[in-house]
């Protein structure tokens, strides 16, 4: 689900700039060769699984087998309508995110729906119950490039690991000031999940190191935890977990439960295989995107809404102002928003996969130069 997140939503595709060195991931199976024992049976037996369960999803792809599809298309046939129109009088609204308002039928509350705020705005000024040619078009490609990005996620991930959605346009009957409007705009369908209720829960998100208060009087330790996740420094768990103590109870946790392990393992191998043929990063900064949850007594992981805008090409151009002229940053509001968040979520994953025993999950290669110009970013929230 969309819940509160610091996020910054992207919408530009940046060119790749060729000055910076690249944060190519490397095969899992070097990984491997890096590990002995039974961890490395774990991780080689791991990989082969994810291997053959993508295969499986393409096969299942190209012969149309969709179950999930078609239980979102139900859900969307089954809500009251009024002349047509889904009747949003009739839905309960339950939260909002950074660009939805999300709504549960309460007859049915097993999937969430999630109505897109600037879309709405949008139909709502055109004065008119169908949307102008040219505006229905970027509807259209916006839901096209958001069902492409979630198919993406879910051939990668896994769909028992997903929550499945589906962006459409739709017919809708909601309020402006008082008056009931029938206009058209764009709704996702989500599957809903207990999993949130679940006390023993673990949230696998980070913070913003960078608008931390106690980054002035720690200085020595956020420079070898960065040149350690960042660059080629030593790590050291302590270091991380300084910045991040959210994290000390995963942490703990991977050391006495194997299973646990294990699924943190599988996430951090299947997010190498996502960002190796997409170039595209997850959300976790925002809470509760990525949770580890016990199933019939193993532990496995759950992803809600996690497709955003950052990728590896917008971490090369803002990797690349680093190295060439900081102070630029400072003058672009976007691009150092662009970099805060590229910073926690690679720190994030390269301290888990060092932790149990996989390595780098994004491995890029700061020069001294752009881990110093660090300090000269104003980053404060």
């Amino acid at each position: 689900m969309d819940k509160l997140k610091p996020t910054i939503e992207n919408t530009e595709i940046l060119e790749p700039t060729p000055e910076i060195a690249s944060a190519d991931v490397k095969p899992s199976v070097d990984l491997i060769k890096q590990k002995k024992g039974s961890d490395a049976q774990n991780i080689e037996t791991t990989q082969r699984r994810i291997t053959d369960e993508m295969k499986i999803a393409e096969i299942r792809s190209s012969l149309g087998v969709d179950k999930g599809g078609e239980r979102l298309q139900t859900f969307v046939s089954d809500l009251p309508n009024k002349d047509g129109f889904i009747d949003f009088s009739q839905l309960q609204r339950v939260g909002h995110g950074g660009t939805h308002d999300v709504f549960i039928y309460p007859k049915n509350p097993s999937f969430v729906i999630k109505l897109n705020r600037g879309a709405l705005e949008k139909a709502l000024s055109v004065g008119q119950s169908e949307l102008p040619p040219e505006i229905r078009k970027m509807a259209e490609q916006y839901v096209e490039s958001e069902n492409s990005k979630n198919e993406e996620l879910y051939k990668y991930f896994g769909q028992e690991h997903c929550l499945r959605e589906k962006a459409s346009i739709q017919k809708i009957g909601v309020e402006q000031d008082g008056m009931a409007r029938n206009i058209e705009g764009v709704i996702t369908i989500q599957e809903a999940s207990d999993i949130f209720k679940d006390p023993n829960k673990k949230d696998f998100s980070t913070g913003y190191t960078e608008q931390d208060p106690t980054l002035e009087q720690n200085k020595d330790t956020y420079g070898r935890m960065n040149k350690a996740l960042l660059g080629d420094g030593e790590f050291s768990e302590g270091d991380f977990l300084k910045f991040n103590e959210k994290l000390k109870s995963i942490f703990e946790l991977a050391d006495q439960n194997k299973d646990f392990a294990n699924s943190v393992r599988e996430f951090l191998l299947r997010f190498k295989e996502y960002f190796e043929a997409s170039g595209n990063f997850i959300d976790l900064v925002g809470q509760e995107n990525v949770l580890f949850h016990q199933k019939d007594g193993k532990w496995t992981f759950q992803i809600g809404s996690v497709v955003k805008g950052e990728n590896k090409q917008v971490m090369e151009q803002a990797m690349s102002t680093l190295e060439e002229n900081p102070q630029t940053l400072n003058q672009d509001q976007k691009m150092r928003n662009q970099l805060l968040n590229q910073l926690a979520l690679i720190r994030l994953l390269n301290a888990t996969g060092l932790k149990v025993g996989i390595g780098k999950i994004v491995d890029i290669q700061l020069s001294e130069k752009q881990l110093k110009n660090l300090d000269e970013i104003k980053f404060a929230a």
